[in-house]
Formats: C-alpha cells, structure tokens, sequence
C-alpha cells in the first residue's frame, strides 16, 4: 500500500527520499528493501543535509506538538515535493490545527486518508512564488 501510495504522490524508486520520527530506522530499511535507492535518514539543525528531498516521510503518529517540531525536517522538501505523516484524530479543531501549521510551513494538504483513530497526509510543498503570494 506504501508503496501506491508514493507513486500516487510522484515518488519514484529513484526520488530522494528522507525519513524521520521515532520508527525512522525501520521505514528507511523497508523503503530500502523495495528498492527505494535514494533512502536517508532526516533531521533539522545546523549539520543537516543541504540537499532538498523529493519526499519527507515521518515514521510514527503525530500529535500536533510533535507536527511541529517535525516540520523543521518538512521544510527541507523541495518545491513541489512531498511531506507525508499520520495525525491522531483527536477532533475536528485538531485537524483545523493540523491545517493551519502546514499552511505555515508553505504545505497544501493534498491527500487525506481517514482511518479509525488515524489520518495519514500527504501534504505538497508551495513552490517559493505561491509562498511569497500566500
């Protein structure tokens, strides 16, 4: 299903790929092993890797608190590039919440799939004119 799903968005085995959150080891060696070749691992900060990935997957549930910090490594998507991530769905304000930091961030939500006690997101990046009209 994962695997639809990045190619639904535009990632393709060879897209750069950077995973973060607590499960980061385990998502980077199952992309890994189905033949994601250009798979690291993400994070922010001042030795973070300069180049912009296609894609940034986080690889554990989010809280909005959590969203947040995470947006840090979100940000170093390219533009055009993707930011996928699953959120609690604690109610529909913390969805608004979810919206509205993404908005921030230069995000547009483009896929929403809703589970039981889960939505997963695939949000694209505005490219830097869309940003700057926003």
């Amino acid at each position: 299903m994962l695997t639809t799903l990045l190619d639904g968005a535009g990632i393709t085995r060879s897209s750069v790929i950077r995973v973060t959150g607590d499960g980061a080891l385990a998502g980077l060696l199952w992309l890994r092993r189905h033949g994601y070749e250009g798979v690291g691992y993400g994070w922010s900060g001042a030795n973070a890797p300069r180049l912009e990935p296609d894609a940034v997957l986080v690889a554990h549930t989010c809280d909005e608190i959590t969203l947040k910090r995470l947006l840090a490594v979100g940000r170093q998507v390219r533009p055009g590039g993707v930011f996928v991530f699953q959120h609690r769905l604690e109610s529909e304000g913390c969805a608004l919440g979810i919206e509205w930091l993404l908005d921030q961030a230069g995000f547009i939500t483009e896929r929403r799939l809703n589970g039981a006690r889960r939505a997963l997101i695939i949000a694209r990046r505005r490219d830097s004119a869309m940003c700057k009209a926003a």
